[in-house]
């Protein structure tokens, strides 16, 4: 069970990042159906599991949430009495979801600088190669969200956060960059008004670090491992 220090000094809020398998993910999680949308719905009593398309899901019930990832952000949101499960792709981020997630909570009264965020294990820069078409149509598209700072990629394949238990991959495509998908969210956090020090970020690269984590492009590029997915989830405990 992979934890976040941010959300663990929470009082009345419990989380955690697991395979599922792990004893101690909760039975009863409620995961929206994901289509690396924009779209954050807000639990209701009722609700069936992976059958309402949406990519977060938000309450303030003892009703554990969850999202499931296998390279994506997985990024948990506390703030009040509210919590949030977000799964951040790259479509879903370009299309808006951080910003509708902070805005939930901004309509239940919460400011954005009131959050506390955690952003799980997912595919580091290190292992996520992506074409120069692709980065020229985001340039394009979201520029204006690092215009005064560093773009979240790089031309040179960077060194893993943590010393790898895989060995990162080798660039496939001429021309490619190294994209930083959870720079990116980070950028679009802080762009949405919440505090850096109040986001975490996992430095796990679900690709390199280690076999237990999920990693769909590493089993793209290592066919014979089974599928596998992490669940990242969040619930109230307090009254």
């Amino acid at each position: 069970m992979h934890k976040a220090h941010s959300l663990n000094a929470l009082p009345g809020v419990d989380h955690g990042f697991c395979s599922i398998d792990d004893p101690l993910r909760p039975d009863d999680m409620f995961i929206c159906k994901q289509v690396h949308s924009a779209s954050v719905i807000e639990w209701q009593p009722g609700q069936l599991a992976n059958t309402i398309e949406a990519d977060g899901v938000l309450t303030h019930s003892r009703q554990p949430i969850a999202v499931i990832t296998a390279d994506c952000l997985p990024i948990l949101i506390a703030g009040g009495e509210w919590v949030a499960a977000i799964h951040g792709g790259w479509k879903g981020l370009q299309r808006g979801i951080i910003d509708n997630a902070v805005q939930r909570f901004i309509d239940k009264g919460i400011t954005a600088d009131q959050l506390r965020v955690a952003i799980g294990p997912s595919i580091k820069p290190c292992c996520y190669e992506v074409s120069a078409a692709f980065i020229a149509e985001f340039q394009a598209d979201q520029g204006h969200v690092w215009q005064h700072g560093q773009a979240p990629w790089s031309v040179e394949q960077p060194t893993p956060l943590q010393a790898p238990h895989i060995t990162p991959p080798h660039a496939r495509q001429t021309g490619s960059a190294w994209f930083d998908l959870s720079g990116y969210g980070l950028l679009l956090l802080q762009a949405a008004g919440v505090k850096g020090e109040h986001i975490e970020v996992s430095d796990v690269c679900t690709y390199c670090t280690s076999p237990m984590f999920a990693s769909y492009r590493r089993r793209t590029h290592h066919t014979e491992e089974p599928k596998t997915l992490i669940y990242s989830w969040i619930v109230r405990t307090g009254q």
